[in-house]
């Protein structure tokens, strides 16, 4: 019962993170090709990002350490939301 608050953690840093995917993939469509690129490594950065945050919370679940886990599943979509807010805010 315990591991449910995780779980659903992880649930959500995965929609948030294919979420803000979808978003640099539609601030491409008229872009130059250096602008691609840029866009290109902050997918990449956004996707290792939920990637850490989802193993890592798995891995403290593994061990047993579950207020962990949960914090270790809902960092990346807090550090996710900053970056998409301050991303649309220029």
């Amino acid at each position: 019962m315990q591991a449910i608050l995780p779980i659903v953690g992880m649930l959500i840093t995965v929609l948030s993170t294919m979420t803000a995917l979808v978003c640099c993939m539609l601030m491409g469509a008229n872009s130059t090709p250096a602008q691609i690129l840029a866009l290109k490594l902050w997918m990449g950065g956004l996707s290792l990002l939920g990637l850490a945050g989802v193993v890592t919370s798995i891995l403290f679940l593994r061990a047993g350490h579950h207020h962990w886990a949960t914090w270790a599943a809902f960092l990346p979509t807090i550090l996710i939301v900053i970056i998409v807010v301050v991303a649309l805010m220029r």
